[in-house]
């Protein structure tokens, strides 16, 4: 396994929309094998997490907005 460091040199490194577009799809419980271990081989955990916590907080609020909108009507 390389270091992290040998990784950024050789730009192995996933790019952000990458990473968002992985954890989009794990929101929705399809990913691939190939795509979680090249996620875990490669992708930051930082920015995994970051987006996780984003994208929950999203899904959270378009989901209270939903509710509001129905009790309002």
């Amino acid at each position: 396994m390389m270091a992290k460091n040998d990784l950024e040199k050789q730009g192995l490194e996933l790019p952000f929309w990458q990473m968002l577009l992985s954890t989009m799809l794990s929101f929705l419980g399809v990913s691939s094998e190939s795509r979680r271990r090249r996620d875990f081989e490669r992708g930051n955990p930082k920015v995994f997490i970051l987006s996780a916590v984003i994208l929950l907080v999203l899904f959270m609020l378009l989901l209270l907005s939903a509710v509001k909108w129905v009790l309002a009507a």
